[in-house]
């Protein structure tokens, strides 16, 4: 089987639980951050201890064309899921009002630093302070212009 190769585009939660993702299902993977470092808006999140998830999600928290595409998001990567994965990582979390889950550090900086040591360790290529210009399409390529 060809060993695929993804770029991640954006180092922040997603981009940085995305490449985790592919690197344990045997991808190659390359994180482009136009940032110095990854993770700098998850440092902020939850005034600095990084609201991870909610028990309480639901489409009508979510506002724009289609709230519902929110329901086939859910299905695909819940809050269970979420929690799951932070757990898997080492990341001990706790449940607060209203249904709001942070580390038990409360401590954003250790969220990223455990993701950014879990993608170090599944060997991960990173690109820092380079932004993408554009992205095109030709045949079964993309060709990303920085």
């Amino acid at each position: 089987m060809e060993k695929k190769n993804i770029l991640v585009i954006g180092g922040g939660a997603s981009g940085m639980m995305a490449a985790i993702s592919a690197l344990e299902n045997g991808a190659s993977v390359t994180i482009t951050e136009k940032e110095s470092r990854l993770g700098k808006k998850v440092l902020v999140t939850g005034n600095g201890r990084c609201n991870l998830t909610n028990m309480n999600i639901s489409s009508d928290n979510y506002h724009g064309c289609n709230p519902l595409f929110t329901n086939n998001v859910f299905a695909q990567f819940d809050n269970k899921q979420t929690i799951e994965f932070f757990n898997k990582l080492g990341v001990v979390t706790k449940v607060e009002e209203r249904g709001r889950v942070f580390p038990m550090s409360d401590q954003a900086s250790s969220v990223v630093d455990i993701l950014t040591h879990r993608l170090k360790d599944l060997g991960v290529k990173l690109i820092y302070e380079t932004k993408v210009e554009s992205i095109e399409k030709n045949g079964n390529e993309f060709q990303i212009t920085y």
